[in-house]
């Protein structure tokens, strides 16, 4: 009988409640890094749209900085 991950009771291979960011942290643990729940969601690319709504705001802000400024 293969072992449903959504019902597995061991955190290795769990895939529900915190185990999957609890397995992203061990690893940031080993890599030296802080983990963080936004990094997390943006390498799991659950934050798609953050991501396209942060591009789009540099990208206006970058082109009104471009813009002459108009002098009346």
């Amino acid at each position: 009988m293969t072992n449903d991950p959504q019902n597995a009771s061991d955190p290795r291979n769990a895939n529900h409640h915190w185990f999957p960011f609890l397995r992203y942290q061990e690893q940031c643990l080993a890599e030296g890094k802080e983990a963080t729940v936004n990094d997390w969601l943006r390498s799991n690319g659950k934050l798609n749209h953050q991501l396209e709504y942060e591009a789009a705001k540099e990208a206006a802000e970058n082109k009104k900085k471009e813009e002459p400024t108009k002098a009346d």
